[in-house]
């Protein structure tokens, strides 16, 4: 069971983390090619739910293995943590629009590094 859980972890850490990528790197090129930002606006709102979804399947199966894991030297909490740190990063940057150009930049770096230190995490710890 524990490693069904494992496995279900590591494949909503990797469509999250992929669809921030492939977010991050898509949307400037979007921007431009799209002049009324109609098709960004939904492409916007569907890898929003994906990555959230995921998201929250990574941060419950992450829970789970940290209650089933009887080791005491396990580290998942550490890696849990980085991930409800990084869930909230993402909340203040996806409802708090009204932030300037360099502050939503900043934001976005943090994302990035948070959800890479979750998935190194993650490996390591499976």
């Amino acid at each position: 069971m524990e490693v069904i859980i494992k496995y279900i972890h590591m494949i909503g850490l990797s469509i999250w983390l992929g669809s921030m990528v492939l977010w991050a790197v898509f949307a400037p090129q979007l921007y431009k090619v799209d002049p009324t930002k109609k098709t960004t606006a939904t492409l916007r709102s569907y890898f929003s739910f994906v990555s959230w979804v995921s998201y929250f399947l990574a941060l419950f199966t992450g829970i789970t293995l940290y209650f089933l894991n009887e080791s005491t030297t396990s580290n998942w909490y550490v890696e849990v943590s980085v991930l409800g740190l990084a869930g909230i990063v993402i909340a203040l940057h996806s409802y708090a629009t009204k932030l300037s150009a360099a502050l939503r930049g900043a934001f976005n770096g943090v994302m990035l590094i948070l959800a890479l230190v979750a998935v190194y995490l993650a490996t390591i710890y499976i």
